[in-house]
């Protein structure tokens, strides 16, 4: 009987089987949320909070960062701002915010917010960078060079004073 199913028919029937048995087969698995990028309470009370860092070519990675000052500064040295509207809860505990790194401010993701422009960040981020700028100072050098100079003119006074 089978046998005089035209083909179109035969398939449809085999491809009905075949998706039965694979939404069956469906193994659901949730995703965790890397343990770099997890805070726990007490580092969440001080202001740290996990970042899902996007590169460039695709890889992402996380790490833990505090925020200081409406930035956040990521191990490569990169300065991003967040005024906290992108901050995220992984299963309601942990703070995430999701940054690519060719932008100045993180992802955001929820239902009502536009990010209507990329500039808001800016004087946090110059802020941070001076705050953070390396400042020179004067020490241990500049005594050398003045024990120095008393020393030859200490010489100089003796020499001439001595020969007269």
């Amino acid at each position: 009987m089978e046998e005089n199913i035209p083909l179109i028919k035969r398939i449809e029937q085999l491809t009905q089987i075949v998706e039965s048995k694979e939404q069956e087969n469906i193994k659901t698995k949730r995703i965790k949320i890397p343990r770099k990028a997890k805070c726990r309470r007490r580092k969440i009370k001080k202001g740290w909070v996990g970042v899902l860092k996007i590169d460039e070519n695709g890889h992402i990675s996380g790490e833990k960062q505090k925020v200081e000052g409406f930035t956040v500064k990521l191990k490569e040295g990169t300065y991003h701002a967040t005024d906290g509207r992108e901050v995220l809860f992984w299963e309601g505990k942990f703070p995430v915010i999701i940054q690519p790194t060719w932008q100045l401010n993180p992802i955001r993701i929820k239902k009502d917010e536009v990010t209507k422009n990329e500039t808001y960040g800016q004087k946090y981020v110059m802020a941070k960078m001076l705050k953070d700028a390396i400042t020179l100072k004067k020490g241990k050098g500049s005594i050398i060079v003045w024990i120095i100079i008393i020393a030859v003119v200490l010489f100089g006074v003796n020499y001439f004073m001595g020969g007269a």
